[in-house]
């Protein structure tokens, strides 16, 4: 079964390939975001895609809150996570 971390470092992975071929600032700031966060939560401890990416959305919901980003951009940002976990 998958770590934590190793679906943190292949979700990773995919946001800087994103990142690599953003064409807008925008874009860029989504995608630092969400590797910022991720390398945050890389350490905890668990396993299973499923279960990381249940944990993870848990806490950039409440980080996004809690830094008042604004509404256009929280939904990007999650719009990027969806994105990035199917």
């Amino acid at each position: 079964m998958i770590t934590f971390a190793e679906r943190s470092d292949a979700l990773s992975e995919q946001l800087r390939e994103l990142e690599h071929q953003a064409d807008d600032g925008d874009q860029l700031f989504y995608c630092a975001y969400l590797l910022g966060l991720l390398g945050l939560h890389s350490a905890a401890e668990g396993e299973g895609t499923e279960e990381f990416d249940a944990y993870f959305e848990t806490e950039l919901k409440a980080t996004l809150t809690a830094e008042g980003v604004t509404g256009k951009d929280q939904d990007a940002i999650l719009e990027l996570w969806q994105k990035v976990t199917k």
